[in-house]
C-alpha cells in the first residue's frame, strides 16, 4: 500500500525550506539546523521535548500543543537520520533553481540568494504555516547549532558531545 506523507515529499520539502528561510533573519542557517527545524515544522508537537532558548518558551509550548497535521513519529531521532538523503535532495533542488547559494552549500550553509521565490510557491502557505515558520525561523533556527547550549543539544536529535566548541 502506498501512503503519501509530506515529510518524504521533496517538493513539499522545498516549500517548507523556503518558507522557513524566508522567515529567518539573514535567510541563512547550517544544513543540520534546517533539518532539525524542518522536523519541528512537520511535527510541531515535538517542540514539547525541546529545551527552549531564553524568550522562546511561551510560544514554543503553545505550538507544541499543535497536533501534527500529518502523523506522529515513533522515533524522531531515527526519522531525522533517515531523512538526511531527502534533505540533500531538497537543498540540491533549491541550489539548482539558484534559490540558495551553491557555494555556501558546499560548506554546509543553506543561504538564500537574491532570486525571487516564485509567487505561486509560497501563496499556498496558510496563516498557521506562516506562524509556525515565523517562530521556527526567528526563535529556533537562530540558536547556534553546536555546543552544550546549541540546537543539537537542546533538541536531543543529534550527537553534540564531540562538536568543536
Amino acid at each position: 500500500m502506498l501512503v503519501y506523507h509530506p515529510a518524504f515529499d521533496v517538493y513539499h520539502g522545498v516549500f517548507r525550506a523556503l518558507l522557513i528561510l524566508e522567515n529567518t533573519p539573514g535567510k541563512s542557517m547550517p544544513t543540520d539546523t534546517l533539518r532539525i527545524v524542518d522536523l519541528y515544522y512537520v511535527f510541531p508537537y515535538l517542540l514539547a521535548d525541546l529545551e527552549f532558548p531564553k524568550g522562546a518558551g511561551v510560544k514554543g509550548r503553545k505550538l507544541a500543543g499543535t497536533a501534527s497535521r500529518f502523523n506522529t513519529l515513533p522515533s524522531p531521532k531515527t526519522f531525522l537520520a533517515q531523512s538526511k538523503g531527502l534533505h540533500k535532495l531538497i537543498v540540491a533542488a533549491l541550489a539548482g533553481r539558484e534559490l540558495i547559494s551553491g557555494d555556501a552549500l558546499k560548506v554546509g550553509i543553506v543561504k538564500r540568494t537574491e532570486n525571487l521565490v516564485p509567487d505561486e510557491l509560497l501563496r499556498h502557505a496558510t496563516p498557521e504555516d506562516l506562524d509556525l515558520a515565523g517562530y521556527l525561523g526567528t526563535k529556533i533556527a537562530t540558536v547556534p547549532l553546536l555546543g552544550k547550549e546549541g540546537l543539537k543539544a537542546r533538541s536531543k536529535l543529534m550527537e553534540f558531545r564531540y562538536d568543536p566548541t
